[in-house]
């Protein structure tokens, strides 16, 4: 094999790895991407949010979605969908603490070094949101909050 024959070899094995890499990353991603616009849609529809700023998937005892976001009229507002039934729950955010009020408290209680993710679903028949946090240490904690109240309902720390 002569030197460019072995650089064009070179070049398209590399290119290969990169697209296969970019469509595995497409695909991987893509379940996600599928609940998030559907999500979106529902949320559109049925709550009125036209402005959408938050998704979750929340996967405790029952799996749920949830979006939040502003209506036409400019209000916050949370929908719940539950991803086996299709059945809502439309919460307002008027007097409940706002995402980064539970993210900062989960923070503070538990030594958080690192928030990584917060996801909104139903606990106990309650609109509660399931905070994942990494300490310093290294290790996992989850911590159930009330949507409403800001209050710990459960934790589960250094897994």
């Amino acid at each position: 094999m002569n030197r460019s024959t072995k650089i064009l070899l070179t070049i398209s094995l590399i290119a290969l790895a990169m697209v296969s890499a970019l469509t595995y990353l497409n695909l991987s991603t893509a379940p996600n991407s599928s609940a998030k616009s559907q999500a979106n849609e529902i949320a559109k529809e049925k709550a009125g949010i036209v402005q959408p700023d938050y998704f979750g998937n929340y996967t405790r005892e029952k799996q749920y979605y949830a979006v939040g976001g502003l209506t036409k009229n400019d209000k916050y507002r949370y929908i719940i969908i539950d991803a086996k039934s299709g059945k809502t729950d439309t919460f307002n955010k008027n007097n409940a603490p706002v995402r980064q009020t539970i993210i900062d408290g989960v923070a503070q209680r538990y030594g958080a070094k690192k928030i990584l993710h917060i996801n909104l679903g139903i606990y106990k028949k309650k609109p509660t949101w399931e905070v994942t946090f990494q300490k310093s240490n290294g290790k996992i904690g989850y911590n159930l909050v009330d949507f409403k109240t800001g209050k710990s309902i459960q934790i589960i720390n250094n897994i």
